[in-house]
């Protein structure tokens, strides 16, 4: 099954614009071809050298931007010549979505695999051993403990796996 142009779009927007804000997602949808420097990038934009380079680095830590560092001769001072990974935006995608549906598994093995209270105040969400140890009451507010029902919260996080489960699909 081959993915939908536009539902990589999506998720990538999303995942930009959650890691990099709103600028990321500008910077990205340039597409600019080749090397650029962040000043270029700043001028163009009119856009803080500083919010640039936060945004690039970003990127960077997503895999979806490299960069080469040279020291200017007259300055001393270091370049950033940056290059934008386009041809890696499904690599970075389907990461992505393994390391989050890793995650809501083991918060998945948590919630399944334990029994919680939490307090009438809304202060602390304990387990029952210690929820036994403060005899039932709040730690913080000395309110009652009461059983929280997860399995709400346990069919949300399947219901998400699953979600997941299907784009990860689409990248096959």
């Amino acid at each position: 099954m081959e993915v939908e142009v536009n539902e990589i779009d999506e998720l990538l927007v999303e995942l930009i614009e959650r890691i990099s804000g709103e600028l990321g997602v500008v910077i990205y949808s340039l597409g600019i071809e080749g090397e650029f420097t962040d000043e270029q990038l700043s001028q163009e934009l009119g856009v803080e050298i500083n919010d640039i380079r936060r945004v690039l680095f970003a990127l960077y830590e997503l895999g979806l931007a490299n960069y080469r560092r040279t020291r200017d001769d007259e300055t001393g001072w270091m370049e950033y010549y940056w290059r934008i990974n386009y041809e890696k935006e499904k690599d970075v995608l389907r990461k992505e979505l393994e390391k989050t549906r890793e995650k809501l598994n083991a918060k998945l093995e948590l919630e399944d695999g334990s029994v919680y209270y939490i307090c009438t105040n809304g202060c602390v969400k304990v387990r029952y051993e210690e929820a036994m140890e403060y005899g039932f009451l709040c730690p913080r507010c000395s309110g009652m403990l009461e059983f929280l029902d997860s399995s709400e919260a346990i069919r949300e996080i399947r219901e998400e796996i699953g979600k997941i489960e299907e784009m990860l699909r689409m990248f096959k």
